[in-house]
């Protein structure tokens, strides 16, 4: 068994869309923001069978069988984690390290190293543009382009000041070498062996991988020297078709409108968040790649292409829409008018503007028609049949409905039937020759299907809303821990999930997906069923306050419980100073309820205090309300 670094668990996982695995061996049907289909683990007469695209997980509420989509895969072809892991690897172009690799420590160090200096020069560059008085022009051209505080701030835009040594000297400072800044990518060595700036004078724009990591920088001249734009180098960490800018920051906005805008460049990109379209991802001027495409289908796969109106960027959109299509996107492309990019188009149209020309961006196949009839209408047979021959491959790949609607702008663009445009269309798919076929093969899979759990009592409902919360927003943890202490749940396997929680709280981003790789597989159902709870409401602090009170009432209610048992082994044992002190604190619980259930809040929240008071008097300490701690 080879070990296999979380970092690359991560990359893999994120270019893994468990809705497209999952679709491979299962028929999905959209269902609200879920996919449902009948679970391939048991006998299911009715879809029972959930994938939550926007989580990344599976759960079928028949069986209780759940996890991520790694887990899947182990259930499905009855494979080890790091055989899962390696096939999902494969398809998405990730190499993974030798297995029993003893460079593998060194290399992890090296790989902390390099983020370290990522992270410094990140900070540097900030502290740059917000102090440096070298930094006054840049300042002035970031205001001229409507660039806000709390913009700079979000994408952390700073600036690389003239000099040769500036960074080097800083990083020297704090204690690295420049031959790692050079492996980093911020630095370069010269003919004679001395160690220079990549990064000089320029507006630098961090780069995040989608894990909330800086990987790279990319800098923008302000004078009309060359080149315009510089970005890092490949390094360990960055490779510009495997990252897209900002997704660290769009994914919610994403996810909530369903739909990805893909602009070019970085500017595009700040100033479509800027002013509100925050679904908004740069491709760093390039046309996209299936890395990158994998990427975004986690999160939407309705994606509209809004590349600059150059040549050159219609030449980016035409080759990214097809790549696209056939990874199972719905695309679309927005034409910017007057040969405008999105940024100047946003700071001169406006934003009402932008979303207009979004909203109405046509299909990829009415954007190929369009293109190919900018010179005129065609009017020859052999002009006719290839753009037929240009738009028949995407007009495959739709379903019957969508077929029928395409057949119809093609007879409409070309001035033909709809009869004779079907026509062709049907010889070119009989043409196509052996299609790829991806059956459902049955296999016998070894693996334990949990019964399902018993029946929740009211404490264990009220600990699964609390935990939900935590995985929704892991710094919650620390109210919890403060109120009801380290150990807030009974149930065992929620105590280990909110722990791994509560270890990811300082992550700059958390996917609860990532837990799974810690989890048994019981613990990997339990967490599956969280994910599938709704939360009833957004405030999600309230509805925390709210839990934990019910979750004390309910402990209080134990304990009124209890007392009443061992007030009659006191009374029948003729104990009667222990019968007095247990009367003592049944009357003051049960004065708590009677309070509650009045509304009389002052009342009860002195009565709590009084019971405090009692306890650590009774004890001399403070146990957590509703323990045993006596």
């Amino acid at each position: 068994m080879g070990f296999i670094p979380d970092d690359i668990i991560e990359t893999v996982r994120l270019n893994s869309d468990i809705v497209e695995v999952v679709s491979r061996y299962v028929s999905l049907r959209k269902k609200g923001k879920y996919f449902t289909g009948s679970c391939p683990f048991h006998s299911d007469r009715s879809p029972s069978f959930t994938v939550t695209p926007d989580k990344q997980i599976f759960h079928c509420f028949g069986c209780n069988a759940g996890g991520d989509v790694f887990k899947f895969l182990m259930l499905k072809e009855n494979l080890t984690f790091y055989e899962a892991v390696s096939m999902l690897a494969r398809r998405a172009g990730i190499a993974l390290p030798a297995r029993e690799d003893p460079a593998g420590p060194e290399r992890d160090r090296k790989k902390a190293l390099l983020q370290r200096i990522n992270d410094l020069a990140k900070d540097f560059f900030y502290e740059n543009l917000r102090r440096h008085e070298a930094a006054a022009e840049a300042r002035r051209y970031l205001a001229e382009r409507g660039l806000s505080g709390e913009v700079l701030d979000r994408f952390q835009i700073g600036f690389a000041l003239p000099g040769w040594s500036a960074l080097l000297d800083f990083l020297s400072r704090k204690g690295c070498q420049p031959h790692d800044a050079a492996e980093a990518g911020l630095a370069v060595k010269g003919d004679s062996g001395r160690y220079y700036d990549r990064f000089r004078n320029r507006i630098i724009f961090p780069i995040w991988d989608p894990v909330g990591r800086v990987v790279g920088f990319g800098g923008r001249v302000l004078d009309g020297s060359l080149p315009k734009y510089l970005n890092t180098p490949e390094t360990p960490f960055f490779s510009k078709g495997r990252i897209l800018y900002g997704l660290h920051l769009a994914r919610p906005a994403i996810r909530e409108r369903d739909c990805a805008v893909v602009v070019e460049g970085y500017m595009d990109a700040v100033t479509a968040h800027l002013h509100g379209a925050a679904n908004t991802v740069a491709s760093l001027g390039t046309a996209l790649t299936a890395e990158q495409g994998r990427l975004l289908i986690n999160y939407s796969r309705n994606v509209v292409i809004a590349y600059d109106a150059d040549a050159a960027g219609v030449a980016a959109a035409m080759r990214g829409m097809d790549l696209l299509q056939e990874l199972g996107f719905q695309v679309r492309v927005a034409t910017i008018p007057d040969g405008k990019d999105p940024d100047e188009y946003i700071r001169r149209q406006g934003i009402q503007s932008w979303e207009k020309l979004i909203g109405e961006a046509p299909s990829l196949i009415e954007y190929k028609l369009q293109k190919a009839m900018e010179k005129g209408p065609v009017r020859t047979v052999t002009g006719k049949l290839e753009v037929m021959r240009q738009v028949f491959p995407n007009l495959a790949l739709k379903n019957e409905v969508e077929k029928e609607e395409g057949l119809k702008a093609i007879a409409g663009a070309l001035n033909l039937t709809w009869e004779t445009v079907a026509g062709e269309f049907k010889r070119f798919e009989a043409n196509l020759g052996k299609k790829w076929a991806n059956p459902d093969n049955i296999v016998k899979t070894k693996h334990n299907i949990l019964s399902k759990e018993e029946k929740l009592d009211h404490r264990g409902k009220l600990e699964i809303g609390l935990l939900r919360l935590v995985l929704e927003d892991p710094s919650l943890g620390t109210h919890v821990v403060e109120e009801m202490g380290p150990e807030p749940f009974r149930n065992p396997q929620y105590q280990k999930i909110f722990e791994l929680c509560r270890n990811a709280a300082g992550r700059p981003v958390f996917r609860p997906a990532e837990i799974f790789s810690s989890l048994e597989d019981d613990e990997k159902n339990v967490l599956s069923f969280l994910l599938t709870q709704d939360i009833p409401g957004e405030n999600l602090v309230q509805i925390m306050k709210n839990h934990i009170d019910s979750i004390r009432r309910f402990e209080r209610r134990e304990r009124r419980e209890a007392l009443l048992k061992e007030i009659a082994k006191a009374e029948k044992a003729g104990n009667h100073s222990l019968c007095n002190e247990l009367w003592r604190e049944y009357i003051i619980l049960r004065s708590i309820a009677e309070a509650e259930k009045n509304g009389e809040q002052g009342r009860a929240a002195e009565l709590m205090l009084e019971y405090r008071e009692f306890v650590s008097l009774k004890n001399g300490k403070y146990p957590r309300e509703g323990s045993d701690e006596r």
